[in-house]
């Protein structure tokens, strides 16, 4: 069944996602949906929600679904192993009370999981696997008819992100809602800061500097009682090809807040730009249609003392993208002005609460063209760290040829 799952996430010959990775992706779409997304619409329909990847991020998804609609059921479980399933089972009873209705018998462990999890009569999905799985499940989710809520990011591999852009495609068509764990596209506070930028607060964008330079991820110590690919499995987050690597596991948010602030345009070319950093990192230069440029670079190791940049330069001033501190051409502040978005309820129940509102309503919310495109931006960084060659947007979206021939991280992160 597991490998019935991944042969059935192979990009289909479909045109790719028209506009999802380009200029004119919107934020986030917001569309009617057909009927049967509309079935909820009456306001008393419970709304049956299925988790899938039982770690503490979605754990926490499926606390967030309940808390964001009285009528939702956590109906379903599903991980690759059972002390994962008991351990969100447990949480989950505690936390969401009588929201958490998934029995034994719909509580699945293995590799085939996520398809028993969709055969059973869940209306939503929380995909909170690891990467490298996430477009065979979001195909797989796709095809069963299910509202999705995907983490970020979507894939570890150029094919893996067309495959995603096909499942959204999918969804699109049978009018279910993609919501995408990019959450700080529904921060207030982020949102806020955002339009002004959009309403030339720093005048015109020209440049975002996003750096990162912290400590290695956790890890599990080793178990006498798991094989050393359980103990691989359970560590995903250090394994380039489980997790796509720190700049593409960890980075993506930052190069995602990047892209909104120039636009939400695609760059053009990426290229590696190492040697200015030194220590093992990936440190890329973005370059972009209308001359706005991207300077990224992630480094991960022990003990490393953390610092963190994320700032957008324009033609007026400068916005730091984490705090929204603003600051003019000739140094004057350019705070918030009073009344302006707070921290509000928090970005992660504030994307829940997006996903269960549009399946209430039938207003289908699409996500498809952030999650695709941010996670492609990172995609594209480490390849040209990785090969230390130009790197060209145009040539990872088209589909009249294999620009890169493997389907895995196993062959060098797809470097031709």
């Amino acid at each position: 069944m597991q490998q019935r799952l991944l042969a059935d996430a192979r990009p289909s010959r479909r045109e790719f996602l028209a506009g999802s990775f380009g200029a004119a992706a919107a934020i986030t779409t917001v569309r009617s949906g057909s009927a049967a997304a509309g079935f909820f619409t009456g306001g008393g329909e419970t709304i049956r929600v299925g988790l899938i990847g039982c770690g503490g991020r979605g754990t926490g998804a499926a606390v967030q679904a309940a808390a964001a609609d009285p009528a939702v059921r956590i109906v379903a479980l599903g991980d690759l192993f059972a002390d994962q399933v008991d351990s969100a089972a447990h949480v989950l009873s505690r936390d969401a009370g009588d929201q958490f209705a998934a029995p034994a018998d719909r509580r699945f462990v293995g590799g085939d999981a996520c398809l028993r999890v969709l055969d059973t009569e869940v209306d939503v999905v929380l995909l909170a696997t690891p990467p490298h799985v996430r477009p065979a499940q979001m195909a797989a989710a796709a095809r069963a008819g299910k509202h999705i809520y995907c983490e970020a990011p979507v894939a570890i591999d150029v094919p893996g992100v067309h495959a995603v852009a096909d499942a959204c495609a999918l969804a699109r068509s049978q009018g279910r809602s993609v919501v995408s764990g990019l959450c700080f596209r529904r921060d207030a506070f982020t949102t806020g800061m955002m339009q002004r930028i959009r309403d030339g607060i720093i005048g015109r964008p020209l440049e975002v500097h996003a750096h990162a330079a912290i400590g290695l991820p956790w890890r599990k110590p080793a178990d006498g009682r798991w094989t050393k690919e359980q103990w691989r499995q359970r560590n995903w987050i250090s394994w380039h090809d489980l997790s796509g690597g720190d700049f593409v596991e960890h980075h993506v948010h930052a190069l995602d807040r990047a892209v909104w602030s120039l636009g939400d345009a695609a760059p053009v070319s990426a290229v590696s730009t190492a040697g200015a950093v030194g220590g093992g990192a990936v440190s890329v230069r973005y370059r972009f249609a209308d001359g706005a440029a991207l300077h990224a670079s992630c480094a991960r190791a022990v003990r490393m003392a953390t610092s963190i940049t994320e700032l957008a330069r324009g033609t007026d001033g400068t916005c730091d993208l984490l705090t929204g501190e603003m600051v003019g051409g000739h140094g004057s502040p350019r705070a918030f002005p009073p009344g302006a978005p707070g921290r509000g309820i928090g970005m992660y129940q504030a994307a829940m609460d997006a996903l269960v509102r549009a399946v209430r309503s039938g207003q289908a919310v699409d996500d498809a063209g952030i999650m695709c495109r941010s996670t492609l931006v990172a995609i594209m960084g480490r390849m040209a760290a990785a090969s230390g060659r130009p790197i060209f947007w145009a040539d990872l979206v088209r589909r009249d040829r294999p620009v890169f021939p493997a389907p895995t991280m196993h062959s060098s992160v797809n470097v031709a």
